[in-house]
């Protein structure tokens, strides 16, 4: 486990402070990775840092060999206002972003409920 980190549920998400990571810099650009060799768990799904949710964003990349592919991607992210995040894992790095536009898990299912027809709330929407 992450020292001075928090793992919860089942290491679906786990809180750290920017001191549990390192920098990455590579091609111009810098990023913050959090090493996750040492942890029996898988890694988690969310990452929340300073207040700040990152969420697997189901894409990795490999962590030898990938200056130019690393750099251009996280310059990509950053130019769509999404901060990236990298947890490192047997040899990859697995990509979590940060949106800032994204709402928190309970907007996300009140959007969902609206969107098939129902409020928040469980009513039908007229």
């Amino acid at each position: 486990m992450v020292e001075g980190g928090n793992a919860t549920e089942a290491a679906t998400e786990v809180q750290v402070t920017f001191d549990d990571m390192t920098v990455l810099s590579e091609g111009g650009i810098d990023v913050f990775v959090l090493n996750w060799n040492e942890s029996e768990d898988p890694p988690p799904y969310y990452v929340d840092v300073a207040e700040l949710r990152f969420a697997f964003s189901a894409s990795t990349l490999l962590v030898t060999g990938h200056k130019a592919i690393l750099a251009d991607y996280v310059r990509e992210q950053q130019a769509e206002g999404r901060i990236p995040l990298f947890v490192e894992r047997d040899e990859r790095y697995y990509v979590y972003l940060h949106d800032p536009d994204a709402g928190e898990d309970e907007d996300i299912e009140e959007g969902d409920a609206e969107a098939d027809g129902e409020e928040a709330d469980g009513e039908e929407a007229e």
